[in-house]
């Protein structure tokens, strides 16, 4: 079997000007819980229908987030207790492309997500005035917010060609905070960004064929969950197990 660095060297190039007709700021998620061990046989299956994403000659980069939240993890508990309208507030690095970002994502009813950004210079401790004015939502009041935790990972990421889908492909995944580092290198984790749900597209199909299904899958508060051993964490119990299998099943 193809490695997963040859493999995505046979996938038509887009730059990231093209990418961009497809930002999806309002969209449709779907992620994909999976081992990274399977990738190369999904990407092969992929190929013909999508676009990698190059710049200067490269395919796969690397992503640095903090994600910022309240003293008590109101933002986690609201993802916890599955409240609808709710916040995620984080800076995200581009690494390669020396790029960074401040970020809010308003998660509304079921996988409708809204994004709103600006660029920043750094990714920063505390947030600025600026900031802050950007966050509106009926579930916060106003408080300061902190760093809370930051990961980072590889991704690659592709474009169906006919410019309705976004596909990421997330690996070599770190949570951490001042305290402790977790690492998951077998893990990978696939979202589809679509403007509306399309359960007959190529790639929705593809994860079909290799029994890849859909699952509920938060960076934030997974890796909140593994790090902070006292906040209540039993929405997340079959995740947490599902990533401890995959380790298992990897590591023998």
């Amino acid at each position: 079997m193809e490695s997963l660095s040859d493999t995505i060297e046979t996938f038509d190039s887009i730059s990231l000007e093209g990418l961009n007709q497809v930002r999806l700021l309002q969209r449709v998620d779907s992620k994909y819980i999976l081992p990274a061990s399977c990738l190369p046989l999904i990407l092969q299956d992929l190929q013909s229908q999508q676009s990698i994403l190059e710049i200067n000659k490269q395919r796969k980069f690397e992503y640095l987030t903090h994600y910022y939240d309240t003293h008590d993890f109101k933002f986690y508990q609201h993802h916890h207790n599955g409240y609808i309208n709710r916040l995620k507030v984080r800076t995200r690095s581009y690494v390669d492309t020396d790029l960074s970002f401040f970020e809010i994502k308003h998660k509304e009813f079921g996988t409708r997500t809204n994004k709103i950004r600006k660029e920043i210079e750094t990714l920063p401790d505390f947030l600025g005035e600026h900031e802050y004015e950007m966050i509106e939502n009926k579930r916060y009041n106003g408080e300061k917010l902190e760093l809370k935790m930051s990961n980072s990972f590889h991704r690659i990421t592709l474009c169906n060609k006919a410019f309705t889908e976004r596909i990421t492909i997330d690996t070599d995944i770190r949570f951490f905070n001042e305290r402790q580092i977790i690492k998951k290198p077998f893990l990978s984790i696939i979202e589809v960004k679509q403007g509306k749900t399309n359960n007959y597209s190529h790639t929705i199909k593809t994860l079909k064929k290799h029994r890849i299904r859909p699952a509920s899958f938060s960076k934030y508060a997974i890796g909140i969950a593994m790090l902070e051993r006292d906040l209540k964490k039993n929405k997340f119990k079959e995740t947490l197990l599902k990533l401890k299998k995959i380790e298992l099943a990897n590591a023998g």
